[in-house]
């Protein structure tokens, strides 16, 4: 079971930002993606999870031997891949909670309540997070490093096969830094492989990074 990127090259509008990347990530592993701003990085994760903006030139990406380069961004998450964005999208009048539980029953086949519930309150109990904090409304009324926890939420709770961490330490202070980090080894434990992209020396040290992957 691994994450294979295959001589992968990405365009923008037309233009070409990322040409001929290849890694393996396996369960448990944990690759940093480093590079200046602009070289890329984000686009490659948006182009692992299909989003609008970016296509793919050349190459393939797939999980365990299946090609997901023409997949939709649902069939790419049903497959075991989820994204923590940089800068995730506001859903005006949606709760955390309850994109956490239609998640759940998407995702991980949980359809009773009261265990959608139970699930919910253990991830916010790991991060340390009050259980109010799943009322709010989905990064639209929240801070820049509220914004970062409760995408480390969803990533807890749903725990992934693979992982893609976009600057989820960014916004964080030393504190929060610290519970990310023990989060993400608890994931790798069970299996989870990583994909994060950072600009910090100390948040990769911490993440005890598998290798480095220079972009740009």
């Amino acid at each position: 079971m691994s994450l294979v990127v295959d001589h992968l090259s990405i365009a923008r509008a037309g233009k070409e930002i990322l040409s001929d990347i290849s890694f393996v990530c396996e369960p448990g592993e944990l690759i940093v993606i480093r590079g200046k701003n602009g070289a890329g990085k984000s686009s490659l994760l948006s182009t692992l999870m299909a989003l609008p903006g970016v296509e793919v030139v050349s190459g393939n990406f797939s999980i365990d031997g299946e090609s997901l380069t023409s997949k939709k961004t649902y069939e790419i998450a049903r497959s075991g891949m989820f994204l923590a964005h940089q800068e995730p999208p506001a859903i005006d009048g949606v709760s955390l909670g309850v994109v956490a539980r239609a998640a759940l029953e998407t995702m991980c086949g949980v359809t009773e309540v009261p265990e959608a519930q139970r699930r919910i309150r253990e991830a916010l109990a790991q991060l340390s997070l009050p259980e109010d904090f799943a009322h709010k409304t989905l990064h639209a009324s929240m801070s820049g490093g509220e914004k970062k926890r409760a995408e480390l939420f969803q990533l807890v709770l749903l725990k992934p096969r693979f992982a893609l961490l976009d600057e989820i330490d960014s916004g964080l202070d030393a504190a929060a830094c610290a519970i990310t980090a023990s989060a993400i080894a608890k994931l790798r434990s069970s299996g989870t492989g990583f994909v994060v992209v950072t600009h910090s020396d100390a948040f990769a040290e911490a993440l005890q990074t598998t290798k480095t992957i220079k972009i740009g």
